[in-house]
């Protein structure tokens, strides 16, 4: 019969097992932070857990999936954060705000994890991947607002909700490549309150408006003044 200390270490090794996986993941998440994808290798990410090479691939068979776990755990929380914001506010000038804020945000907290995921990954394979599963869940946040907001009347009705949506977060990793990425600091709420109002100020319906094509031209040159103008400021500070 086992004894009191035998049956005590099982129980520890049984929990430690349970936990293996997210532990794994956890260290996957912190090496892709510290070196990017090409810097961490299966071996470096079981050390920092604490197991094996050959431990981790009892769990995720190959690089790729792990990697794609690590995506997953970490836009599962980011997508359900942001529709709770999102419900809790109504009109598409806040609900812009919400969007710019919580994006910048996350390139604030993760800069490394979001620039491996955003710039480094090359998917072979991305239809069908986690990424693009939750890229896509992401994105339909945009889109259902935008629609909503048309249907209500508080955008121009001839948007085209797609280049509007690529406009809008392609314009948000510009300023985080200028911004995080370089290690400078910013006032978030200011920075994606300016954002969204410039960007909004081009999709409100209105019988004297300019074309569709002027107003993403407009668009994109005052985003640019926003960077350049975040640039000075973030020098002279």
């Amino acid at each position: 019969m086992p004894s009191v200390a035998e049956l005590d270490a099982s129980r520890s090794w049984q929990r430690r097992k349970s936990h293996r996986r997210s532990e794994i993941l956890d260290a996957a998440r912190a090496c892709l932070e510290e070196v990017g994808q090409n810097g961490a290798s299966v071996e470096m990410i079981g050390r920092r857990a604490g197991v094996s090479e050959a431990t981790v691939y009892k769990y995720f068979r190959t690089k790729h999936e792990l990697l794609g776990a690590v995506i997953e755990a970490w836009m599962v929380p980011v997508i359900e954060e942001l529709r709770v914001d999102v419900e809790a506010t109504s009109s598409i000038e806040a609900r812009l705000f919400v969007l710019a804020r919580r994006h910048l945000a996350e390139m604030q907290r993760n800069p490394r994890i979001h620039e491996v995921v955003y710039r480094e990954l090359r998917w072979a394979d991305y239809r069908g991947s986690a990424f693009h599963r939750y890229n896509q869940l992401y994105a339909g946040i945009f889109r259902s607002i935008f629609e909503a907001a048309i249907q209500k009347g508080e955008l121009a009705a001839d948007l085209d909700i797609a280049l509007c949506r690529d406009l809008f977060y392609g314009g948000l990793e510009h300023l985080g490549q200028r911004t995080f990425f370089a290690g400078r600091s910013v006032d978030l709420d200011q920075m994606a309150r300016t954002y969204s109002q410039i960007l909004l100020r081009g999709w409100l319906p209105g019988s004297d408006k300019p074309s569709h094509a002027e107003r993403i031209e407009r668009a994109v040159v005052a985003l640019e003044r926003l960077a350049a103008s975040s640039r000075v400021a973030a020098n002279s500070a």
